[in-house]
C-alpha cells in the first residue's frame, strides 16, 4: 500500500499506526526479505504456525506499443513507486497517462501535484468501460485532468528537444470481448499526434 498508493489517498502516518498496532499485537514483519534458496516456506511453515506473503502486483503490464522503452515513458507502478519513495521523478508539463484503470487515475492525479499543467488520460474505451471507481474518475476531471476516451497510443518517438511525438489513432466499439466490455476496434485513417513531455 505504501509504494502503490499515492498519499493523497493515503497518508503514510496512517500506514505506520497501523503497522505499529499490527507489531504491538505480536507481529514479526520481516522487510527486505526474499523468499528463494536461502529461505523457503517449507523453512518459514516449520518456524510459525502461519505464514502470510503479502508481496502485491509490482510488475506493470506492458501497453505494446513500438518506442514504449523510449526515456520519459514510465510504467504507472514504477512511476508511483518512484513517488512515493521520494525520489525526485523528471516529471513534464504535459503528461500522458494511458489506461482507465485505479493506476491511471492515481498516477494523472499525482502527476498533476508535482506540478504538470497538462495531464491527460487516453483510455480505449468510453467512459461508462473504465474499471476506475466512478468516484476516482470524477475526482481526477475536477482537478483538470483531460480524459481523451476512445483513443490508444500506437507508436512514442522521441523528438530532438527532448519532448515525445505520441501517435494515437481513434477507436470504435465492437463486439464484447472475453472481459464483458464492447472490444475497441481502431478507426482507419483516424491517427494524430500529440507533443507530450
Amino acid at each position: 500500500v505504501r509504494y502503490g498508493i499515492p498519499s493523497y489517498r493515503l497518508p503514510r502516518d496512517i500506514i505506520e499506526k497501523e503497522v505499529e498496532v499490527i507489531e504491538k499485537l505480536g507481529a514479526e514483519i520481516r522487510y527486505n526479505t526474499r523468499i528463494g534458496p536461502e529461505l523457503t516456506i517449507d523453512q518459514l511453515r516449520q518456524d510459525y504456525d502461519a505464514v502470510f506473503v503479502g508481496v502485491g502486483a509490482q510488475l506493470a503490464s506492458t501497453m505494446r506499443v513500438e518506442g514504449e522503452e523510449t526515456e520519459g515513458v514510465l510504467s504507472g507502478i514504477g512511476f508511483l513507486g518512484e513517488v512515493s519513495r521520494d525520489e525526485t521523478t523528471p516529471i513534464g508539463k504535459r503528461v500522458m497517462v494511458v489506461g482507465g484503470g485505479n493506476t491511471a487515475i492515481d498516477a494523472a492525479r499525482t502527476a498533476k501535484r508535482l506540478g504538470s499543467e497538462d495531464v491527460r488520460i487516453l483510455y480505449r474505451r468510453t467512459r461508462k468501460e473504465m474499471p476506475a471507481w466512478e468516484a476516482e474518475i470524477h475526482e481526477a476531471e475536477v482537478e483538470g485532468i483531460q480524459l481523451d476516451i476512445l483513443a490508444a497510443p500506437t507508436k512514442v518517438s522521441p523528438r530532438d528537444d527532448g519532448a515525445l511525438d505520441v501517435t494515437c489513432i481513434r477507436m470504435e466499439l465492437g463486439e464484447p470481448d472475453a472481459s464483458g466490455r464492447r472490444r475497441p476496434v481502431p478507426q482507419e485513417g483516424s491517427e494524430f499526434v500529440v507533443v507530450m513531455d
